[in-house]
């Protein structure tokens, strides 16, 4: 018995300690930024570089933390930050060229930061270019937000009109192109295009979201606003979709303008839950509480 206990024992030692995968780090930090944790995100996301630094989705995800934490940040941290930020972004283009999320971030990194901090109007556009150049559609929302920042607003509005003009049956280019309008106020003109989009296509289901913000934005439209989040809050939203702890949050919105108080509250908690940093989830708490 003793020589198996031995036995045992020293097979024990020889396995090696558990660790953590790289994919899982990725997969927490991913978790982590859903909740709005980007401190907890950039930890796990700097861990998944060490140990894989050339793969560019890592680096990618580093810099989305690092832009998070630096829009927290105070001045001083926030340029230090937001340095590191655009070299990440810049790394995962360089590992792969293709990787056209990292392009559009560099064009919203590009086209937002103060120069100071290696924003530049130029660098912005090139992206966009090489964006275009890849994919038609993702060319023209590069561009339209450049130009939207820039307040070129006839500019970003071609952009939008072209892709609809050449993809008129991609309930996609109709919801950009409502998105657009819609930060415009045009609200007659954004929600036709959510709507046109749905008629494409009943189940592309940002556009339902989309009728749910309009509602809270314009103060119209509250039934079919509140229709929309609700059927978007009985799905599993992609990463690049809007969240369900802001579904939750502009349901509560239109629960709360249409004045049933306690329904706001029950839908901002459930935001909470999904999102607990969230500033304006908290404000909203209180103001129904």
């Amino acid at each position: 018995m003793r020589s198996l206990i031995v036995a045992l024992t020293a097979l024990f030692l020889a396995l090696p300690a558990f660790s953590v995968t790289d994919t899982q780090l990725i997969t927490d930090g991913k978790a982590a930024m859903r909740r709005g944790d980007a401190d907890e995100a950039a930890k796990l996301f700097e861990q998944a570089v060490a140990m894989k630094p050339n793969v560019a989705e890592y680096h990618y995800r580093l810099g989305t933390a690092y832009g998070a934490q630096a829009q927290k940040a105070g001045m001083f941290g926030g340029f230090s930050l937001a340095k590191k930020t655009k070299g990440e972004f810049e790394r995962a283009v360089q590992l792969d060229p293709n990787y056209l999320e990292a392009r559009l971030a560099l064009v919203d990194f590009y086209s937002m930061a103060p120069g100071i901090a290696g924003g530049s109007d130029d660098k912005a556009l090139e992206q966009a270019a090489e964006i275009k150049k890849h994919d038609a559609l993702e060319g023209h929302r590069a561009f339209g937000r450049i130009y939207n920042r820039q307040k070129k607003f006839d500019l970003a509005r071609k952009e939008y009109v072209e892709a609809v003009r050449e993809q008129p049956n991609s309930p996609k280019t109709h919801y950009y192109l409502g998105n657009f309008l819609a930060s415009q106020k045009d609200w007659s003109g954004s929600l036709h295009e959510y709507e046109y989009a749905l008629k494409l296509d009943p189940k592309y289901m940002p556009a339902w979201f989309r009728i749910g913000v309009h509602a809270t934005q314009s103060e119209s439209n509250y039934a079919r606003g509140e229709e929309g989040l609700r059927k978007y809050l009985g799905y599993t939203p992609a990463e690049d979709e809007p969240s369900l702890a802001s579904a939750w949050y502009y349901l509560g919105m239109v629960q709360e303008k249409t004045g049933r108080k306690a329904d706001a509250k029950q839908s901002y908690l459930n935001a909470q839950k999904l999102a607990p940093t969230s500033k304006e989830i908290e404000a909203a708490l209180k103001r129904v509480s």
